[in-house]
């Protein structure tokens, strides 16, 4: 457990909760016990309920895993009243928190009061901007694959990996808008009560935060039609070289038909073929049939079918 104490507001940090520490929270706040039940292990869904006294929260935001090589839900709970501002994780995966945990026991007493505000809205301001702030940046890795993706699509040197690559980064796309989207509605339920809980004053701090939660989600709207245009892009690519191939071999069989044509005719082994009497009739007859292709391939050029 970590406490920063300003003058207005003392947050306090748990990570993975006691039962002391469940305890000291249910005397100091007056948590019921089936809050304090529901925090000794982690939430199945997200959540906002508004008590007499204090408002109480599950959020899950997507966190990237370089060994799955996938995004990660990963809970935080709020508790917040007047006073107290409490957030308890079941790991410490969300680095934002670690990080704004140091700047504050960095800072002087003044700048830890600007930081954590004068109420408990505030400081869910600051620290829900810092998670937005790596969601956005998340993002941004995501964009920065995107546009490598598009730039070898168009490029002549297109590898077969380059599908499985797209695919990729789509599925990323995909676990990070199946984690946010109820993060996005979760905030905006918190938005709703809480304007309700703190009343007027805290209106604009929530509508700001509701702005940045729409910014994330726009770009990450963007980024999925970016991928679905690529993905479709590589595909009418592929089809493309596909009926390519697929003329070139046409052309191939019908320029060769007649050769293969006169040879299918002497291999049937019938009396009185021409020619097969001749002292070099085996050239002669490749050399008609050479002629046979020349004249096909003189045809299709002038055609303009190849």
């Amino acid at each position: 457990m970590k406490e920063i104490i300003s003058d207005k507001v003392t947050w306090i940090d748990i990570i993975a909760p006691k039962e002391q520490e469940l305890e000291a929270l249910k005397k100091e706040i007056g948590l019921p016990s089936s809050l304090i039940d529901e925090l000794r292990t982690p939430s199945l869904r997200d959540k906002v309920k508004v008590y007499e006294k204090f408002i109480y929260t599950v959020l899950y935001f997507p966190i990237w895993n370089e060994i799955t090589k996938i995004s990660e839900p990963v809970e935080l709970d709020l508790i917040m009243n007047d006073k107290y501002f409490i957030t308890i994780r079941y790991d410490s995966k969300l680095q934002p928190i670690n990080d704004l945990m140091k700047r504050c026991e960095s800072l002087t007493k003044s700048g830890c009061n600007i930081l954590l505000g004068d109420a408990t809205y505030k400081t869910l301001y600051a620290l829900m901007e810092e998670l937005l702030d790596f969601s956005a940046r998340q993002l941004k890795h995501i964009e920065d694959k995107l546009v490598k993706i598009e730039e070898r699509v168009f490029c002549k040197d297109q590898r077969e990996d380059l599908i499985y690559n797209a695919l990729g980064v789509k599925r990323d796309l995909i676990d990070f808008k199946r984690i946010f989207t109820s993060l996005h509605s979760c905030l905006d339920a918190v938005e709703f009560r809480g304007e309700y809980f703190w009343g007027s004053e805290a209106k604009a701090y929530l509508l700001d935060l509701h702005h940045d939660n729409d910014r994330v989600w726009g770009s990450l709207q963007h980024h999925l039609e970016f991928i679905d245009s690529l993905e479709t892009t590589m595909y009418t690519l592929i089809d493309n070289k596909i009926n390519n191939l697929n003329r070139i071999f046409t052309f191939i069989s019908f320029m060769t038909f007649p050769a293969v044509m006169v040879f299918s005719w002497y291999q049937t082994g019938m009396n009185g073929l021409p020619f097969l009497n001749l002292k070099y009739g085996a050239y002669f007859l490749l050399g008609v049939a050479m002629i046979e292709v020349i004249l096909a391939y003189m045809f299709l050029r002038k055609k303009r079918l190849i």
